[in-house]
């Protein structure tokens, strides 16, 4: 099954698509059923992947257990991130890389520039598999409930866990306590969809990154690709950066600006009114002055207008300084629900 025969299933569903984004009408349901045909992922499997990895990404890969995932970053010897993802462990050789479609192909072009000495296959799964995303209240057990495999319920949040679904191999990795995302082969896709829409109202996209957005996670995609340090997204406060693990690709500006200096921009959540959705990369600038002070990271629509994570300079921030996005609407700051000043070698 292709994307096009994909798109076809989802409409007789009641989708309406916008790119390569599935809307349904709005329905007010605690438990949500989303496409995350936006989302793609990477395989690296053979019996060097976790080695191959640990010299390569911020995560620590070597004290992750079996059956867990990791949020991480790829960097350039520089230090700026190239990718950004949920690193999911099934197994020391089977790791897979949870990350922005359109993403996808750079990561895996980035990592098989150091593949070469290592038992190690790369493979993006883009086009192979599918992502179906579940949303709402207690949502690990009623996933069990749903795919009557009652060994799922007890899943905490972080848990990579690989299961059969008519016969083929799947995976659910629980994002936080009220999303699971789960990986199908595509031909399994509908056949999944029809089982969990059972008990599930179908929703837009929207619905999964507003979640996110509000938890403060962000996404990299290919317009900011090379652009951030994982201090500047926060990154090393949502787990994704270990200063402890040793050396990888971009490791020392990383730990350097952690341990002898300090970032002049980071993660902030804000919010602006409707209208044209910010793309990522798209510069904040003061009023007035029309000084760029920060870029977009990723912006979704909501009951309030628009909601949306930029990385921004501290100190126009420290000076309260009146924000406007490029076509000149306001960006309102919003609080993070951690505290963005915590150091986590300490705290």
């Amino acid at each position: 099954m292709d994307r096009k025969v994909w798109q076809e299933f989802l409409s007789g569903e009641g989708a309406k698509w916008e790119g390569d984004r599935a809307h349904f009408p709005d329905a007010q349901s605690d438990l949500h059923l989303v496409d995350l045909s936006p989302l793609g992922a990477v395989s690296v499997h053979g019996p060097d992947s976790q080695k191959f990895l640990q010299g390569q990404l911020t995560c620590d890969l070597v004290n992750l257990p079996d059956g867990h995932g990791t949020p991480g970053a790829h960097c350039n010897p520089k230090g700026r991130m190239i990718s950004a993802f949920n690193a999911l462990k099934k197994a020391q050789n089977d790791i897979l890389l949870s990350l922005p479609r359109d993403l996808a192909p750079i990561a895996l072009a980035a990592l098989a520039k150091y593949v070469v000495f290592f038992k190690t296959d790369l493979k993006e799964l883009t086009d192979s598999h599918h992502w179906l995303g579940l949303q709402g209240t207690d949502v690990a057990a009623r996933a069990a409930d749903l795919l009557a495999l009652p060994e799922l319920s007890h899943l905490e949040p972080g848990a990579a866990h690989p299961f059969k679904f008519d016969g083929q191999e799947a995976l659910i990795h629980v994002l936080n306590r009220e999303q699971v995302a789960i990986l199908v082969p595509m031909e399994a896709a509908p056949a999944l969809w029809k089982k969990l829409s059972a008990g599930a109202t179908p929703a837009g996209f929207w619905h999964w990154q507003q979640r996110l957005i509000s938890d403060g996670v962000p996404q990299l995609h290919t317009e900011t690709s090379g652009i951030f340090i994982p201090q500047m997204l926060n990154l090393h406060l949502l787990g994704g950066v270990n200063f402890k693990k040793g050396c990888y690709t971009g490791q020392e500006v990383v730990a350097r600006l952690q341990y002898l200096g300090q970032a002049k921009r980071r993660m902030y959540r804000a919010r602006c009114d409707a209208g044209n959705l910010p793309a990522p990369g798209l510069s904040i600038v003061e009023a007035g002055s029309q000084k760029n002070c920060g870029e977009v990271v990723i912006a979704e629509r909501s009951e309030h207008g628009i909601d949306l994570l930029a990385v921004l300079a501290n100190s126009s921030v420290a000076a309260g300084s009146t924000l406007e996005l490029e076509d000149g609407r306001p960006v309102e700051l919003l609080e993070l629900p951690y505290d963005a000043d915590a150091d986590p070698l300490t705290d």
